[in-house]
This record gives structure tokens, C-alpha cells and sequence, in this order.
């Protein structure tokens, strides 16, 4: 599996559930798992994986049949982590709080109040959700309207 095009903005959901069979309960994963504040998505691309394996004998396809050798510079495969969101509390009950980055500043958000953190704090929470932005944005312009 590969990724052919990046988006702008990539959102990353941890499953923290699990389900036993044999009792027939679910219970919340309240593990902490330690997640990448940059994050490189080349080795996902599908032009990767295929220049890997063929070398540069294959060009970027752009979709619509024609190769198109300039499309990997048009983006960034380089990501930020912009946003963090936690839940505390049970699986069927609880309480979300979301981190968010604005101009190198970390600020929890939690119900009406907003306060700005440490970039420590966040690196400790348990993530439930991530979501990373291109380091790097490019405008195309373009004829087609």
C-alpha cells in the first residue's frame, strides 16, 4: 500500500480501544505512546516505492495518463505536527482537550479556556488524534476554472 498524493494536511486516529471476544467487553487503552512532532512521508509515496523497485525508469504519473516529472516538486512530503487532541476518562464517557501549535507556540484548548503550554506538556499527553501540516506550501496557479 502507498500514498499517491499528499494532502496538505494529515490526520492520524490511534486506536485506543480494544475488544475481547471471549468476555464480550471493550475497555479504553490508556498506553502512552510516544509520537514524532516532524514527520518525513516519502518512503510511503508511491514514486518511492517504485523507484525503489525500478529505479529511475518510471516518472510520476500524474492520474490522467501522462507522466509528469515535475509533480514531485510541487509538494512537500515533509509534515509538522500542528495539533494534538487527548480524551481522559472512560470509553463511553470522558472529556477531550486539543493541543494546537500556532507560530511555535503550544496552546491547550479545554472547553472555553485556552492557556499556553509547554512544548514538554504535549510531548507527554496520551494523542488519541494527530494531525500534521506540509512543512513547505506551494500555490499552482492554474488556467482552469
Amino acid at each position: 500500500m502507498s500514498i499517491r498524493k499528499l494532502p496538505l494536511v494529515s490526520c492520524f486516529h490511534i486506536k485506543r480501544f480494544e475488544h475481547s471476544p471471549v468476555k464480550k467487553l471493550s475497555r479504553k487503552v490508556d498506553r502512552y505512546m510516544q509520537f514524532p512532532f516532524s514527520l518525513d512521508m516519502s518512503p510511503y509515496l508511491s514514486s518511492s516505492i517504485l523507484r525503489g523497485r525500478f529505479g529511475n525508469r518510471i516518472f510520476a504519473f500524474d492520474g490522467n495518463g501522462n507522466g509528469n516529472e515535475n509533480e514531485e516538486q510541487d509538494f512537500s512530503s515533509e509534515f509538522e505536527l500542528f495539533a494534538v487532541v487527548t480524551h481522559t476518562g472512560k470509553l463511553d464517557a470522558g472529556h477531550y482537550v486539543t493541543y494546537l501549535r500556532l507560530s511555535n507556540e503550544w496552546y491547550k484548548c479545554d472547553d472555553c479556556w485556552v492557556t499556553r503550554v509547554n512544548e514538554s506538556i504535549v510531548r507527554g499527553v496520551q494523542g488519541y488524534m494527530m494531525f500534521y501540516v506540509q512543512k513547505m506550501l506551494f500555490y499552482k496557479a492554474t488556467d482552469k476554472i
